[in-house]
């Protein structure tokens, strides 16, 4: 927060209140506050080595001012802009807006979880939205640099702290740093930049760490291939009617840990594969997790995210896959199309539907207004993204644990799903894109573009009368592959390319 020079303020005091939720809502959180003592003469004041997240300033103080005597600024990492979206909704304009805006208000140095409260370098959060954080803005060189944060703070045993770089609570951080889905960024982070960016160098130069956590894991895996030591979050944020009852060191997660666990192993057999490392072992604990995923499993549930994990990590084959896409589509459908699920799969929910066959429903997730939802939030005024589906609940919040963020990127990963499905842009590989775009009921039009390493890929679907004409722009010395809803498919060379279905 910035004052202008203005002349004729006494020696006063001027008190700044920075609030993230309206001014005239009860303050529970802990305030953050400027008090300036005025000189009497011309006054300037700007932060230094310290910052703020607010919606609000509340001033407070018995001299005259105005408004335009104080500038609030935007501060985050220099990262340029690489995409947008838009599209017929303006709600899911708004909400694109928002999670770009919670990314900056949090990408500052370290992916932090929020910057109220916290501000802490979750690696939970960082894992998640990776590739959302990705079209949005140019992260190579944010991400490159937490990576070396991680590969510093890791500990002997393989594991890093639930929070990077280290905050100075070593025993709350620890101890979560070897949850499931929190961990995982140790290898999925730079998995996902490399398939991002192609960087198989910076793969390379990961491996040591990746490859001790993996191994830390292996030794401490059951007989039967199952995985649970330690303290593990579960899918952290569900709405409340399908949170776990119990939480902490005594909380058991034999679904999660055993589906993670065989996240881990397999993919750490492919990079294995990629730098030309030993991966036998990894494959051979992949399959042993898969093969007793079964036993923990939860697939008759309208609990969202007991299905759509499975599916999202490939646990399930043939018919058992088949079953379980139905009972997701049915989940949704008994929670009247709303969002049930927490921070570990509420990224995983609309992309398992859209492959379930069932886009409509996704569509009808993404657009319903009611609460658990992304439009709930756009609905009362939100400009960034809730922590928590229930958002500030009021008066007793914080004594009843229900006061979570008004501004937390991680919950917008949803945003993905516009880019990579909805528009349908996907990098495949050296200059080369997949554009597979998938239009649904309630929007007339959508389009995104994206600013790759190759150059800028755009692609827009609109109903008309004749039918969906489908507009795709590939950059110079590239290929694509399109795919329309129809079922054509095509190869093509830079240019633009105009297709009705």
């Amino acid at each position: 927060m910035e004052t202008k020079p203005v002349s004729g303020w006494t020696q006063q005091k001027l008190l700044l209140k920075l609030i993230a939720q309206k001014v005239s809502d009860p303050v529970e959180t802990p305030l953050q506050e400027i008090i300036f003592t005025c000189s009497g003469e011309e006054d300037t004041y700007k932060t230094r080595f310290t910052v703020f997240g607010f919606r609000y300033a509340q001033i407070i103080g018995d001299v005259e001012f105005k408004p335009e005597d104080f500038t609030a600024i935007a501060v985050y990492s220099d990262m340029e802009q690489t995409g947008d979206f838009f599209c017929s909704d303006e709600r899911v304009n708004q909400l694109v807006k928002n999670t770009r805006w919670s990314m900056k208000g949090n990408f500052l140095d370290v992916p932090t979880d929020c910057p109220t409260r916290e501000r802490l370098g979750w690696t939970g959060d960082a894992q998640v939205f990776f590739h959302t954080g990705a079209y949005f803005m140019d992260t190579a060189a944010f991400f490159r640099k937490w990576l070396r944060d991680m590969a510093d703070g890791q500990y002997k045993d393989g594991f890093v702290g639930g929070v990077v770089p280290f905050s100075g609570v070593e025993m709350m951080y620890k101890a979560t740093g070897g949850s499931v889905g929190w961990a995982d960024a140790v290898y999925l982070v730079p998995y996902r930049f490399y398939k991002r960016f192609g960087d198989k160098e910076l793969l390379r130069q990961c491996w040591p760490m990746m490859k001790k956590y993996a191994d830390t894991l292996l030794k401490k895996t059951e007989k039967d291939g199952h995985y649970e030591k330690g303290m593990h979050l579960g899918e952290w944020l569900e709405p409340v009617e399908f949170r776990d009852k119990v939480n902490g060191p005594k909380a058991r997660h034999p679904e999660e840990c055993t589906a993670y666990f065989y996240l881990t192993m397999n993919t750490m057999a492919e990079i294995a594969s990629l730098l030309g490392e030993p991966g036998d072992k990894y494959q051979k604990a992949a399959e042993q997790a898969k093969a007793i995923y079964p036993k923990y499993a939860e697939l008759d549930t309208d609990r969202q995210a007991k299905l759509v994990r499975p599916l999202a990590l490939r646990l399930l084959d043939g018919d058992i896959k088949k079953k379980a896409q139905i009972r997701l589509v049915k989940a949704v459908e008994d929670y009247h199309y709303r969002v049930g699920t927490g921070f570990m799969s509420t990224s995983f929910l609309l992309p398992e539907l859209t492959k379930a066959g069932a886009v409509e429903t996704a569509y009808k997730v993404l657009l319903n207004k009611e609460k658990p939802g992304w439009l709930y939030e756009i609905e009362h005024g939100a400009t960034t993204i809730w922590e928590t589906w229930e958002g500030y609940t009021g008066k007793g919040a914080v004594d009843r644990g229900d006061a979570g963020s008004l501004n937390h990127y991680s919950p917008g990963a949803v945003c993905q799903w516009l880019f990579d499905t909805c528009a349908g842009i996907r990098v495949e590989g050296e200059n080369h894109f997949m554009i597979a775009p998938v239009p649904g009921d309630g929007l007339a039009y959508a389009e995104a573009s994206y600013q790759s390493l190759y150059g800028e890929v755009k692609s827009r679907w609109e109903k008309t009368q004749n039918g969906v004409k489908h507009t795709v722009t590939i950059p110079p010395n590239c290929t694509a592959e399109i795919i329309l809803p129809d079922g054509w498919r095509e190869a093509v060379s830079s240019g633009k390319h105009v297709y009705l279905t």
